[in-house]
């Protein structure tokens, strides 16, 4: 076992020693919340824990990422949310990225709804829409930044199985909410912070994808390595510029303009995702 990983393990220990100084809550579902959607974590009922606070978790600083551990109850559900994601852009490694996955299976969620914005490669996608993450493209996983490099863990392999890293039973169950049947989409993760040019959101294109951020993926491959059911809702921010000679320059105030225009129909469909998560993975 590398120092790397004995140092990863260790932090996950501590992180769930300082969580336990505060509470015993236990959760069934993880929630991981993209930027602008946080707030949704603040109707738990339960210990809200800064990252500050938390041995050797990693600290937020993306914008509108809080950076605040939940933990309690919501519709009856015992539920771990993260109020602040963790992105490469921010100079976080995979891993660290994928830590706050690690941490919710400590405290026992088998499921994990990951949320996040993305930019829209498909012209059936509009401003606002909400899309469910069907497969992905992992980009920084295919030039040696996966969320299991130098993971060894005696008795459980690192390579996993992505053939259905999305749950196909638990998005037939997401159609079921007030949005209706939601679209399914292909989401390619970069590492940002800058957006895509023409040139690269093409290739992504041609790669098939269908919606482009800077998250997420690293999270879905530590859930499925740790046995997680995994839920993947992308909403729609803005187009991907592939063509600068047609398309206006994507604006970053029109962006969270779109974000919060959505947060009451998004809250309504993670109400309906969280009571019809899987009890066990």
């Amino acid at each position: 076992m590398t120092q790397a990983t004995v140092a990863r393990s260790d932090r996950a220990k501590r992180a769930l020693a300082s969580i336990r100084e505060v509470t015993d809550a236990t959760a069934d579902v993880a929630l991981i919340l993209g930027s602008g959607l946080g707030d949704y974590a603040e109707q738990i009922d339960g210990a809200h824990i800064p990252y500050d606070d938390i041995d050797g978790f990693p600290k937020s600083s993306a914008p509108t990422h809080k950076g605040v551990l939940h933990i309690g109850t919501l519709n009856g559900r015992k539920i771990v949310a993260l109020q602040g994601r963790l992105h490469l852009y921010e100079g976080h490694t995979a891993q660290d990225a994928a830590f706050p996955i690690e941490v919710a299976h400590a405290l026992g969620a088998t499921s994990a709804i990951l949320t996040n914005i993305s930019g829209s490669l498909n012209p059936d996608y509009a401003d606002g829409d909400i899309v469910s993450i069907s497969d992905h493209i992992y980009l920084p996983g295919l030039t040696g930044q996966g969320a299991l490099v130098g993971r060894i863990d005696h008795g459980r392999s690192p390579f996993v199985n992505l053939t259905r890293t999305y749950d196909d039973g638990w998005l037939a169950k997401a159609d079921e909410s007030d949005m209706g049947i939601l679209q399914r989409g292909i989401y390619a993760c970069l590492a940002g912070p800058h957006f895509e040019t023409p040139a690269e959101g093409r290739m992504l294109r041609l790669l098939g994808a269908d919606m482009v951020g800077m998250s997420t993926v690293h999270e879905a491959v530590m859930a499925r390595y740790l046995g997680l059911t995994v839920l993947g809702l992308s909403l729609i921010a803005n187009p991907v510029i592939t063509d600068s000679d047609t398309q206006p320059v994507v604006d970053e105030f029109e962006i969270w303009e779109t974000v919060k225009a959505a947060q009451t129909k998004f809250s309504v469909l993670l109400d309906h995702a969280i009571l019809s998560a899987p009890l066990t993975a």
